[in-house]
């Protein structure tokens, strides 16, 4: 799996100091403090929402040779914005460890169009001109909207889509259903599982 959340992870970590900031308010003595140097013995978790993030993930799925572009593809301007869904974000940091997280992506409808090959060499890392003649010029297979859910931790990411799309070739509908995760090891070695699923549902 390929997956474009390394950006997006950086964007929210320095989003998150940027809204932390301005929450801040002047210190009170007499009020309690939930920071690591004046705090009770079990601070709660440090949580910040964000809205419009912008995301474009590529999986692929290499048992059924497909490849899944998450992101709208038919636009004009073709450019690395124009090419990202909008997700709602919210990130979890653990005050007993300041090195653990959780970050939470998600959205009710996000594109997706799958291709036919693993080859995804035209389309990570972006390059316009490359990403943009690979999208012109390569026929869907399927195409349709998605729900999307993700879940990335300090050792794990966790990829989920599920929505409707059509098959390009003769318009038929399909539900469709992709999981891709990955897991670190102890060892610093990664453990990743895929597929993405299409079921015919009828006319």
């Amino acid at each position: 799996m390929t997956a474009q959340f390394r950006k997006t992870v950086l964007c929210l970590g320095t989003l998150g100091l940027v809204a932390c900031s301005n929450d801040l308010t002047p210190w009170n003595a007499n009020r309690p403090e939930y920071d690591f140097a004046n705090n009770p013995s079990s601070p709660s978790p440090i949580i910040i929402r964000r809205d419009g993030i912008l995301v474009r993930v590529i999986t692929t799925d290499a048992a059924s040779n497909l490849t899944a572009i998450h992101g709208p593809v038919d636009v004009s301007p073709c450019t690395d914005l124009t090419t990202r869904d909008t997700v709602d974000g919210q990130r979890i940091n653990t005050p007993a460890d300041a090195q653990a997280f959780r970050l939470l992506l998600q959205a009710t409808s996000t594109h997706v169009e799958i291709y036919q090959g693993t080859d995804i060499s035209q389309l990570f890392p972006f390059v316009a001109s490359r990403f943009c003649a690979f999208v012109a010029n390569t026929p869907t297979l399927y195409a349709g909207l998605a729900q999307y859910h993700v879940n990335l931790g300090s050792a794990m990411a966790s990829f989920r889509w599920e929505g409707d799309v059509t098959r390009t070739s003769d318009g038929a509908p399909f539900h469709y259903v992709e999981n891709q995760s990955v897991v670190t090891n102890a060892n610093g070695s990664n453990t990743t599982s895929s597929f993405i699923n299409l079921q015919p549902t009828g006319r």
